[in-house]
């Protein structure tokens, strides 16, 4: 599970263009196992959070990978999650990235507290400016004095 605070961008008028959540799988699972990132939809605290206190979290997976048995980077298209927070569609409690169907993982990812600053999770948002002159506000007359 991670969380980012975006409270700066919340609910400004901007279109995400892309967003990518990545992870570093430091601990390898099996072959060919299926994970996915989902939003995460009650609040968490990571200084105590376990497994059997863990938040709930979606049912549909925004992403999905197939793990290849080997560390590395895994990249995540969030880009339609990242959108509905920022509209306030959803509540940003984060993320939460696991087999696919939700069960335990075997593969484990860092966490933002690595010591390997370099392997922690990262999220790139790549965002425009929605054109406010494009958008239909009604028609305004006024009397000049």
């Amino acid at each position: 599970m991670v969380e980012f605070d975006l409270s700066g961008i919340i609910g400004w008028s901007i279109n995400i263009d892309s967003a990518t959540l990545e992870v570093y799988e430091q601990t390898v699972g099996d072959i060919g196992l299926g994970y996915g990132i989902y939003r995460i939809t009650s609040s968490w605290d990571e200084a105590t959070v376990i497994w059997n206190t863990r938040p709930t979290w979606g049912v549909s997976a925004y992403d999905y990978i197939t793990s290849d048995a080997s560390p590395g980077w895994w990249t995540f298209d969030v880009t339609a999650l990242v959108q509905e927070w920022v509209n306030e569609t959803y509540t940003n409690y984060g993320l939460c990235v696991t087999a696919a169907g939700g069960s335990c993982s075997p593969s484990l990812v860092n966490s933002s507290e690595y010591s390997d600053q370099d392997l922690i999770p990262t999220l790139t948002i790549e965002y425009t400016l929605t054109d406010v002159e494009g958008v239909s506000w009604g028609e305004i007359k006024a009397d000049s004095l």
